[in-house]
């Protein structure tokens, strides 16, 4: 039984405690009739005082995890695993289908959780209470500004041009109740063109089946080393072209500030418009953000999206689109009866918590912790794997992908993952055509395993996946 104490989250050390000893209890790493190491032994083990190492033991004795008998210390109860609350949430990648699992998970490698420690909640509950002082002082209580609360879109507006170069005021700003909404009101809005949908291959299915749905014709343009192929589109025809270009989704490459302006010139002399999503742009830890891709258009031909799921939290569902001028009378013909779908509450609170400073200092944090955690795993898997895997995506964001040396296939390996207790994701569903997806290639999101963990999850999942391969 190995427990880690950091001492530098705001969470208070009894609860790490108790978090880690419940999470080995409803892992069956610690059974029924186990005895827990003596407060004393655990205390002097972890350097924290013996009241601190009881406290954490008695929240386990209130909750039925353990029994407390004079003489004998604390004991494991029994548990009905198979009806226990996970002890992680089920937050599922861009890639995954929803299905019933029949495995203990130990450990998930899922991208888009959030390590609820680094959320900033006392800053955060200030922007509440804020919030609800600003609603206290109204009148009447009425519907949110339809296209998003004006002081929030100021607040976005200006904080772009601060961290991201884009050129936009708050009447460009549509506040919207996550990315997948987003292309939802862009899909809306093309419904009249030809519906020809271009975007990166691999990418982000989860934006292929928004515009699937509307019936477009999807069209695969495919991923360089350094971006987008710019051969590719030269003779396409579309009104379209969704790009992550700062940290290609899934690969990781960034567009070249060349191919940046000979795809804004070719987006103006072919009357094509650029869905540029920024997805997690803020992340990024080798370098400076690098300048947004609307930040060079000078055509006004680039719809900007970004989202607070990645910086903030998944669950809060606000994400936002900055329209070129160009679009706006369009988007007010559809949308113009249409009510904000994001709660007055959250968008008040948003916009305190970024006009206070408080988002830009939470970002720094974020990077600082993510980089830790991203260089622990890239040096766990080049001690763990050295040669026999190669890695893309390091150096920004919250997932790299990791391509095995190995004649297993995704399935199979995610399968070997599963049978240990370990979730490993697929990326197959993020081409087009499945059989382009090299075929021993997974997705890794690190940002909720502990980095003292990464070695040996590694190093069970390279015993697994070397047996009899």
């Amino acid at each position: 039984m190995l427990i880690y104490i950091d001492k530098d989250t705001q969470t208070p050390i009894f609860e790490q405690i108790y978090t880690s000893l419940r999470q080995e209890i409803l892992s069956g790493s610690l059974k029924f009739g186990d005895k827990l190491p003596a407060t004393r032994k655990l205390a002097a083990e972890l350097s924290v005082g013996r009241n601190t190492a009881d406290k954490a033991y008695q929240q386990l004795v209130a909750e039925g995890y353990v029994t407390a008998i004079v003489g004998s210390g604390f004991t494991v109860n029994k548990i009905a695993l198979e009806f226990s609350t996970p002890t992680q949430t089920d937050f599922r990648t861009h890639t995954d289908e929803p299905k019933t699992q029949s495995f203990s998970v130990r450990y998930d490698f899922a991208y888009g959780a959030i390590d609820n420690s680094i959320f900033p909640h006392k800053q955060w509950r200030k922007s509440i209470n804020h919030a609800l002082t600003v609603m206290e002082s109204y009148s009447c209580i009425n519907y949110p500004n339809r296209q998003g609360e004006p002081s929030l879109r100021q607040s976005i507006s200006r904080y772009l041009q601060r961290s991201r170069g884009v050129s936009c005021n708050a009447s460009q700003v549509i506040i919207t109740c996550g990315h997948q909404h987003s292309m939802e009101i862009i899909a809306n809005m093309f419904e009249h063109s030809s519906k020809r949908f271009a975007m990166e291959d691999p990418g982000y299915d989860g934006v292929r089946i928004v515009f699937q749905n509307h019936n477009y014709q999807l069209i695969p343009v495919p991923i360089e080393k350094d971006g987008v192929s710019i051969d590719s589109i030269q003779d396409l025809n579309t009104e379209l072209l969704y790009l992550t270009p700062s940290h290609q989704f899934p690969t990781g490459v960034v567009l070249s500030i060349a191919k940046r302006h000979k795809l804004l010139q070719w987006a103006f002399t072919t009357n094509t418009y650029l869905i540029e999503d920024d997805y997690d742009s803020e992340l990024r830890y080798d370098t400076n953000p690098i300048p947004a891709l609307q930040s060079l258009d000078i055509h006004d031909r680039t719809i900007y999206t970004g989202t607070f799921s990645k910086s903030l939290s998944p669950s809060m569902r606000v994400a936002y689109l900055v329209l070129p001028h160009s679009l706006m009378d369009t988007y007010s013909r559809y949308y113009h009866r249409y009510n904000s779908q994001v709660s007055f509450l959250h968008q008040t609170a948003l916009s305190n918590f970024i006009s206070s400073g408080n988002y830009e200092k939470h970002i720094n944090r974020l990077r600082t912790f993510y980089r830790k955690r991203q260089n622990a795993l890239l040096a766990a898997l080049d001690e763990v794997f050295g040669n026999t895997a190669s890695i893309s995506g390091e150096g920004a964001g919250m997932h790299i992908l990791l391509t095995l040396k190995s004649s297993l296939s995704q399935d199979e390996l995610i399968k070997r993952a599963e049978a240990i207790g370990i979730k490993v994701y697929p990326t197959v569903a993020n081409y087009m055509n499945p059989i382009d997806c090299p075929c021993s290639q997974i997705l890794l999101g690190f940002a909720t395993i502990p980095p003292y963990k990464f070695k040996a999850i590694l190093e069970e999942l390279s015993h697994t996946w070397r047996s009899n391969d």
